[in-house]
């Protein structure tokens, strides 16, 4: 089952906001100085390719939530952790950087001392999800 992430508007137009203002600053820079080559070439991978790099990030975003595993995808990066190894599960607020586009986040613990945030549109549901999964595949449920 593929579940997208949760995006807060306020940080869509953060990000997309700044995203354009730098795409658009360095193509302009570009276009204004095309004299000196290394230059141009640190204006186009800071301006162009790394904002680029953040939308593909922001545009692939989302959570595989099969009967064996929940799949974290976001750009290129994927993490995969097995349901057995799921200690706990709960709602947060967490700022801290992770693969959720939302601050209204679930926190995993698994392993020994791991833990991941991610943000699925509809949190209530894929906790549910979550907990039926861990139950039926283990025969234990996800502690909240």
């Amino acid at each position: 089952m593929k579940i997208a992430s949760k995006k807060d508007g306020w940080l869509t137009l953060i990000v997309w906001g700044s995203m354009l203002f730098a795409i658009g600053s360095g193509v302009f820079s570009l276009l204004a100085d095309t004299q000196n080559e290394a230059p141009a070439l640190v204006i186009l991978i800071l301006s162009v390719i790394l904002p680029l790099f953040l939308l593909w990030i922001w545009c692939t975003t989302f959570y595989i939530l099969d009967e064996e595993s929940l799949v974290i995808r976001y750009g290129p990066f994927s993490k995969t952790i097995p349901l057995q190894s799921i200690r706990s599960v709960k709602k947060t607020r967490n700022p801290l950087s992770s693969p959720a586009l939302s601050l209204q986040r679930i926190e995993i613990a698994y392993g020994k001392y791991d833990f991941v945030l991610i943000s699925p549109k509809d949190r209530d549901a894929f906790i549910e999800i979550l907990a039926r999964r861990c139950q039926a595949s283990f025969g234990r449920g996800c502690t909240r």
